[in-house]
């Protein structure tokens, strides 16, 4: 966790940006280094972290594939292997040596130790009347993956999620973010990228399509805290290349600083 000193008043948080495998489960774990990092949000704590420019930056260092923080505590195998603890990679493999998975009391050592602490951050700052609005930071696959219900499914460029319909409006259960925020977002959002020399055919920026939000947005907005809004940007944006462990390559760095400079202008306009 990073304050910042700057005067957006605003949280990021990173859930799936982080690499690590816990010691005590790493002698189990099928996965190198480069399949963590493909089941992970590729790069997102490069083009997210705007923590100079914010209130606070959080970024959770476990590989996604290990410990799913933006899953409910009690989402759990067999019932389903991409919950908090996950059995499968995206490409339905073998996370574990076993198939089952982790035992219980190891899910709930790691849970205690990693994934509650995180969410205890979250929700501090969630009170926290100085902050206008909480930011949970993704990147997306082009298409859908294999493990998705509809695999192959092209992707817009952005994806906002608050929780209603394709206009940002309720649906059955409270919007995480008014409807008026995140489609100012989604303009502003819009108004940058059209700098990016974008691909005409698919959508640049879609209101929860194909996601509508995830446990972090949905646990953390309400009208009681501040709003919380999930954004997706699609990594056709800004991989050029077989991403690497030790870090993007030279035009992909480029890329990214790009897509990270049009992302806070996007929110300086939205604030400032």
């Amino acid at each position: 966790m990073t304050p910042g000193i700057s005067s957006l008043p605003l949280i990021i948080s990173v859930p799936h940006g982080g690499l690590e495998v816990p010691p005590e489960v790493e002698k189990y774990c099928r996965l190198d280094s480069s399949d963590l990092l493909r089941e992970g949000d590729i790069w997102a704590d490069f083009i997210y972290n705007i923590k100079e420019h914010v209130h606070a930056f959080i970024k959770f260092p476990v590989a996604r594939a290990i410990i799913d923080v933006n899953r409910a505590a009690d989402d759990r195998p067999p019932q389903n292997p991409d919950g908090v603890v996950k059995t499968l990679t995206l490409n339905n493999d073998y996370i574990w040596e076993k198939v089952g998975g982790l035992s219980e009391d190891q899910i709930g050592k790691l849970l205690d130790r990693y994934y509650y602490p995180y969410h205890q951050y979250l929700s501090a700052y969630s009170v926290n009347r100085d902050i206008l609005l909480g930011l949970d930071c993704h990147t997306m696959l082009e298409r859908a993956p294999q493990i998705s219900n509809c695999p192959g499914e092209a992707r817009p460029l952005v994806c906002l999620s608050n929780g209603g319909d394709e206009n940002g409006e309720a649906l059955d259960e409270p919007v995480t973010a008014s409807p008026d925020l995140i489609r100012s977002l989604a303009q502003a959002l819009e108004r940058q990228l059209m700098n990016f020399g974008l691909d005409s055919s698919v959508p640049p920026v879609l209101l929860n399509r194909p996601f509508s939000g995830g446990y972090i947005t949905k646990t953390n907005g309400s009208v009681e805290q501040i709003p919380w809004i999930q954004i997706e940007f699609n990594r056709s944006l800004y991989l050029s290349d077989e991403p690497r462990v030790s870090g993007p390559d030279q035009q992909t760095t480029k890329r990214i600083e790009m897509l990270k400079m049009y992302f806070l202008k996007a929110l300086e306009d939205l604030f400032l």
